[in-house]
């Protein structure tokens, strides 16, 4: 009985690994297919974001209401079912003939990568005994930040040799392993068995999630911010409904526990400055500093590597200390580098750039990992689907945040100006806003990790 335990234990962690990576990998290998992608369906750029952004966009609609179906069908079900969408759609993607069809297939691969990667952490929390699932999440959490690291390193070079279609055709076999490994898992685990789905809830959730993106995306006029009031105000009315139906979403025991609305607000602070760094420093690096793209993805992938090596120092330290402590150091060197950024200038070491990014990634990995335990460690088992698909639906709130944020500040000091020599000045002061804002919000988010403990 023992052995067959450890067996499935090991099935899992390889599952959540090979999920882990296959998402990261996926999302952060196609933005540098971008330009190419443009070329070959003659794509202007407004239409190009929505390739990644619908990505982002569905994920988020669709995490919660899967972690919950997950609790009531069966996560090793709604797993398989969201492998066998994703290779699908990662085929059609591949053999897109027309931007559309490619974005489609993006929307649908959203949806599968939504439907594992919501529930494969909960799953592996759900199949280790109370207590022994912290060192299996931290190296799941780790595997994530590996694809986020060789992702652009590895879709650059699959674009540059084999085109950008290989990088779909890249995910099939990845997917193909992790059918097998979850056909290996014996059994099924649920969280809620017996409730029913409450479509009310799910559907006034993913209208609210999609104007609050929008507006973020269209901030600058007056249909970015009605769209952000009527986006928030959804949100309201999505947790007051989770009073009223017989089977909410989120259960309210759940939504108003003081450690799952601290560890998601916190979350939601500590994923914002993930891809507008990247994206504020790639044209840095390139326009201002004149590195080529090569260059400019080596140097950038340090943040990456930090994460993955905090990740798995997480999985050591949780022996020795609780995780509300290691995310609340992780999060005081995430602002502290922040905070580094707002002396940059056009003449900035790129080794400082470097250890600057250095310090952003441990901090982060130390939280990233620490809140993916905390959201596990402090709520009642029935409640893992949900509390993990919360998780990562704030991790993709976060980025598309930080990016409003970034897209904002840029809109207002440099508007639709190209970035060229007689601006770049204004462009480096301008940047250092967003890590200003979010280096303040780290510092705050702190005192949040020492107030989430139970009373008990």
């Amino acid at each position: 009985m023992v052995s067959s335990n450890r067996s499935i234990e090991r099935y899992a962690l390889a599952l959540s690994v090979l999920i882990s990576f296959l998402v990261a990998y996926v999302s952060s290998a196609i933005n540098i297919a971008l330009p190419e992608i443009a070329t070959t369906f003659s794509l202007n750029s407004v239409y190009l974001t929505w390739i990644p952004t619908s990505y982002l966009l569905f994920s988020a609609i669709f995490l919660i209401p899967f972690g919950k179906i997950a609790d009531i069908y069966g996560k090793k079900r709604i797993i398989s079912y969201g492998l066998i969408i994703f290779v699908l759609a990662s085929i059609t993607s591949a053999l897109s003939v027309s931007g559309n069809m490619l974005l489609i297939s993006r929307i649908f691969q959203a949806i599968g990568s939504a439907m594992i990667y919501g529930n494969v952490y909960s799953l592996l929390a759900s199949v280790h005994s109370e207590g022994e699932a912290g060192k299996p999440l931290s190296i799941s959490v780790a595997s994530a930040y590996v694809g986020l690291s060789v992702g652009p390193i590895l879709g650059g070079f699959l674009t540059e040799y084999l085109g950008w279609r290989s990088i779909f055709f890249f995910t099939i076999p990845i997917t193909v392993f992790a059918m097998l490994f979850i056909y290996k898992l014996k059994g099924e685990w649920f969280g809620e068995d017996g409730e029913i789905f409450d479509i009310k809830s799910t559907s006034v959730l993913a209208i609210s999630l999609i104007l609050v993106m929008y507006g973020f995306s269209v901030i600058t006029n007056i249909l970015g911010i009605l769209c952000l009031i009527i986006g928030f105000m959804g949100v309201i009315m999505f947790i007051w409904l989770q009073k009223k139906v017989i089977n909410p979403l989120i259960h309210p025991k759940l939504l108003f526990d003081r450690v799952y609305i601290i560890n998601n607000l916190t979350s939601l602070v500590n994923y914002g400055p993930g891809i507008f760094t990247i994206f504020l420093l790639s044209l840095y690096l390139q326009d201002i500093r004149m590195l080529n793209p090569t260059q400019t993805g080596l140097l950038l992938c340090v943040q990456s590597v930090f994460i993955a090596i905090a990740s798995l120092l997480v999985a050591k330290l949780l022996d020795f200390t609780l995780p509300r402590y290691i995310a609340a150091v992780g999060m005081a060197l995430t602002g502290i580098g922040l905070a580094l950024f707002l002396f940059l200038t056009e003449t900035t070491s790129l080794i400082y750039i470097m250890v600057a990014l250095s310090i952003i990634g441990l901090g982060y990995g130390f939280s990233a990992a620490s809140s993916t335990e905390i959201s596990l460690k402090y709520v009642e088992k029935r409640f893992y689907g949900v509390s993990s698909a919360t998780l990562n639906t704030m991790r993709v709130l976060g980025q598309m945040m930080g990016m409003g944020v970034t897209t904002a500040v840029l809109a207002i000091f440099i508007g639709t100006a190209s970035l060229t020599q007689s601006n770049q000045i204004i462009f480096i002061q301008t940047s250092k806003i967003p890590f200003l804002i979010y280096a303040i919000l780290c510092f705050v988010s702190i005192y949040g990790y020492f107030i989430i403990r139970r009373k008990n």
